[in-house]
């Protein structure tokens, strides 16, 4: 349930891990909208080809490679965590933006 107006392909995930920490903890929820365009430092859920699980970071688009094709970085908030990249030799795909986020207290 979400108080917004969403897609009919939204979703909801928890937070898993401490990539997007201090913002977002381990066992928060995320509201994921795949019919949401994402804009430069939006929150979105990606899938790389070459990791098994999908990802939660901020989007930060780069512009296109000699062939037309994007380059994303998906940035992770918590600074000990690399920078992914979605491009020609790491291709992947943006899933969906996150349209609400849902935090918990942290104990």
């Amino acid at each position: 349930m979400t108080e917004q107006k969403v897609g009919p392909n939204t979703f909801a995930l928890v937070v898993h891990g401490n990539s997007m920490a201090e913002t977002f903890h381990d066992g928060d929820k995320i509201i994921v909208d795949p019919d949401v365009t994402p804009q430069p430092g939006d929150y979105v859920v990606a899938k790389l080809d070459a990791l098994e699980e999908s990802t939660f970071k901020k989007y930060r688009p780069r512009g296109t490679d000699s062939e037309g094709q994007p380059i994303i970085d998906l940035v992770p908030l918590n600074d000990d965590w690399p920078v992914l990249k979605i491009d020609n030799r790491n291709p992947g795909r943006v899933i969906g933006t996150v349209v609400e986020y849902r935090g918990y207290r942290q104990r």
